[in-house]
């Protein structure tokens, strides 16, 4: 049965400090248009937006069992719940565009946390036109792909981030899909609008263990 995600939790794992001004990005095409997120400051106030790449299909990510199977899926309302579940402190995104709420918290076969945050208009809704557009954030102690995305992408890079190869997949100038090993968590970032390599880059800087999110490193 779905709960509702506390507000607690979602500014925990949201948070409010910016990345700094991001210059904007070509499209990969000229027939799409060009929407804007923004990002929030430390203030809370938005600093200069970033255009992102309208979708063009959404990201599958699989999580459903097979018809007859057990499911390997588990829902909870709160994350320090699916924590003591999974047994781990997964390390999460601090910071995400503005208007990304948590929508739901779930686990997978008890090894992976898998955390969806959608798109709520703001104020501004013609500034943040991604409504009910989502990124799944995936971490796990488990190896190998757990993104759940099995698309194949035009472009396939991988670079450092912080020391970490961070591998990005995607066009020339967006990117759908991060992950990465840090030698201790598996994690990956799906995006079902795509998000400009410098907006990928600044939030997977920030992912870190919840207790740091407030502490500068």
């Amino acid at each position: 049965m779905k709960k509702q995600v506390s507000i607690a939790v979602v500014l925990a794992l949201i948070g409010t400090v910016g990345f700094g001004a991001i210059s904007s990005a070509h499209q990969d095409s000229a027939e799409l248009g060009t929407p804007i997120y923004q990002v929030k400051s430390v203030s809370g106030t938005p600093v200069q937006g970033e255009q992102f790449e309208p979708i063009v299909s959404a990201n599958s990510i699989q999580s459903e069992p097979r018809v007859g199977m057990l499911s390997p899926i588990h829902e909870f309302s709160t994350l320090v719940d699916a924590v003591t579940y999974i047994g781990f402190e997964p390390h999460i995104p601090k910071v995400l565009p503005v208007g990304y709420n948590v929508e739901s918290i779930h686990t997978i076969n008890r090894d992976t946390l898998h955390i969806t945050y959608v798109y709520q208009p703001g104020e501004d809704v013609t500034q943040n036109q991604a409504m009910g557009m989502r990124i799944n954030y995936r971490v796990s102690l488990q190896k190998g792909d757990i993104s759940g995305d099995y698309n194949d992408y035009n472009v396939v890079k991988t670079v450092k981030v912080n020391g970490k190869k961070v591998t990005f997949k995607g066009g020339n100038k967006m990117v759908r899909l991060a992950t990465w090993d840090d030698g201790v968590q598996n994690h990956s970032i799906a995006f079902e609008r795509a998000v400009t390599y410098d907006m990928a880059k600044a939030i997977v800087e920030t992912v870190k263990a919840s207790r740091y999110h407030g502490v500068k490193q």
